[in-house]
């Protein structure tokens, strides 16, 4: 098999399962991709470059499943793969790309692991006779709730949580905004953010809090239509510069840099519209907090109300007032997260008649009400 057919399997294979697998030579050289969490760990799992008479080596660490085999001159490093049910000691290796894997049992795993084995060598293979190191990493660690209750101790004594949560919530709102002017301010801000540590070394948690912001803004692309490849593609692009990064200092920049790459690929899958709809839409976003109809669009672009609104639908499968009306839910969800307005004056910002047609219209759109929005994603409000 063509090495670059390979390559494209395991691409596949991780989009499908999420699992990762990475390549090493025959002198133990990371070959591809150009970033592997577990190569990085490589000499604590001797057993996964071990040989024997085992076609297939598996490892539970009882927190993570680990995998490998050789194939032509490259040995196949799988993993890490989270081990459901497992007791979540502290996972110093692994446990920030928890997001990024498949959680199985160690039984779909083991089985996983021989389908992949015989569909890449064309060898059937025993799975029930598949030898299992079982390696506890870090026997001395705290348990689940000890670490909860160090870190809530921790976050109640440094009054952290409240400006975390904002944080990000205001971060996420400016990158799907496309507000680079606002994320330039609130970064001036990152002193003050993130104080609770989430590991020894400042590096580290400043790293392991940019892998989980980069998610958040992956899932958030998806969410406005970016397509799932093109989502994971940069953020695992992003993650896998990581070992680059050096200083605390060059690791917020480059929180930044990646703000702006998720601004830029959302605008560069957004629908393709007419110069007369954009025309349209950059009215209606500037004049939001006004009375907006269709005779005003029709002042502006000079033409028909009709023809406006036949464009509004075929363009964006949507009528104008629909439109309009998401627009302003869109910015009312933003009042109700990021100031302290009360309902009856979002409604009148927003130009709603009252404040029962604000709550009613809200609901239509979003299926809960401003207060229930409110409450349940900004509950330290």
């Amino acid at each position: 098999m063509k090495i670059e057919t390979l390559k494209k399997i395991i691409d596949a294979f991780y989009q499908r399962t999420y699992i990762p697998i990475s390549l090493i030579d025959q002198q133990q050289k990371l070959y591809y991709p150009a970033y592997s969490p577990l190569y990085l760990h490589l000499h604590d799992f001797p057993y996964l470059t071990k040989k024997d008479q085992h076609p297939l080596h598996i490892i539970n660490t009882y927190q993570v499943l680990l995998a490998s085999f050789d194939y032509e001159e490259y040995t196949l490093l799988i993993g890490p793969c989270m081990l459901l049910g497992a007791s979540q000691e502290n996972n110093y290796y692994f446990s920030q790309f928890q997001i990024y894997t498949a959680t199985e049992s160690a039984d779909s795993f083991v089985k996983t692991m021989g389908m992949l084995y015989s569909l890449l060598t064309h060898e059937d293979i025993d799975i029930t006779q598949i030898p299992i190191q079982y390696l506890r990493i870090n026997p001395k660690a705290m348990s689940a709730k000890e670490i909860f209750e160090k870190n809530l101790y921790n976050r109640r004594v440094e009054d952290s949580t409240r400006d975390s949560y904002q944080f990000e919530l205001r971060f996420l709102d400016y990158v799907k905004r496309g507000r680079k002017d606002k994320i330039d301010w609130i970064f001036s801000q990152m002193a003050k953010t993130y104080i609770v540590s989430l590991a020894d070394n400042s590096l580290d948690t400043v790293k392991i809090k940019f892998i989980s912001i980069v998610t958040l803004m992956t899932r958030m692309a998806i969410d406005n239509g970016v397509p799932l490849e093109s989502a994971f593609g940069l953020s695992d692009a992003l993650i896998q510069n990581l070992p680059h990064i050096h200083t605390v200092e060059e690791c917020i920049q480059y929180i930044k840099y990646a703000s702006y790459e998720f601004i830029e690929l959302i605008r560069s899958t957004a629908k393709q519209c007419s110069t007369l709809i954009n025309q349209c839409l950059s009215y209606i976003d500037t004049h939001l907090y006004e009375k907006i109809t269709l005779q005003d669009l029709e002042d502006l672009t000079n033409h028909s109300s009709v023809y406006i609104s036949t464009r509004f639908k075929k363009e964006l499968d949507i009528s104008f007032s629909q439109y309009l009306l998401e627009r302003k839910i869109e910015e009312a969800k933003h009042l109700l997260l990021f100031t302290d307005h009360s309902f009856q004056e979002i409604s009148t910002l927003l130009n709603f008649t009252s404040q029962s047609h604000f709550t009613q219209r809200f609901k239509q759109v979003t299926q809960q009400t401003p207060k229930q929005f409110r409450q349940k994603n900004f509950q330290y409000l």
